[in-house]
């Protein structure tokens, strides 16, 4: 299966939100999915069955296949994604995003999920999250 997580040499985790997309849109929907897109508490309480001796960006790629869902916006998934990237001490994660996100869903992605959003590429499907 095609990761959708790369890690750099310079500590920067890429995330592939397309990639992702694609992934799970192969996946079948459990019960536990279905409960997760109701309750978003659930994802972070995922983060303490992962196996140990992972790096950080295997265990984001994990949570992020079992906590992201295709049911929920594109916005909400992107705050998910970053509040599994602060529960694995992840300062700065670079999302690739099949579309460029509108003025107000980076506002509410900043301002939910406690980041600084910089836009790396001009079509704005690059985006880098510095966790404050």
């Amino acid at each position: 299966m095609e990761t959708s997580v790369d890690f750099s040499s310079h500590e920067n985790v890429t995330f592939n939100y397309t990639t992702f997309l694609s992934a799970s849109c192969k996946q079948r929907m459990t019960l536990f999915d279905a409960l997760k897109s109701l309750v978003p508490a659930f994802e972070i309480s995922w983060t303490s069955t992962m196996p140990s001796g992972m790096t950080n960006s295997e265990k984001l790629q994990l949570q992020a296949l079992k906590v992201l869902s295709t049911s929920v916006s594109d916005t909400n998934n992107i705050i998910r994604l970053l509040r599994l990237a602060r529960a694995e001490h992840i300062d700065e994660l670079t999302i690739q995003l099949p579309y460029a996100f509108e003025d107000e869903q980076l506002g509410e992605i900043e301002s939910k999920s406690m980041c600084k959003l910089i836009l790396l590429d001009e079509q704005g499907e690059v985006i880098r999250a510095h966790m404050l």
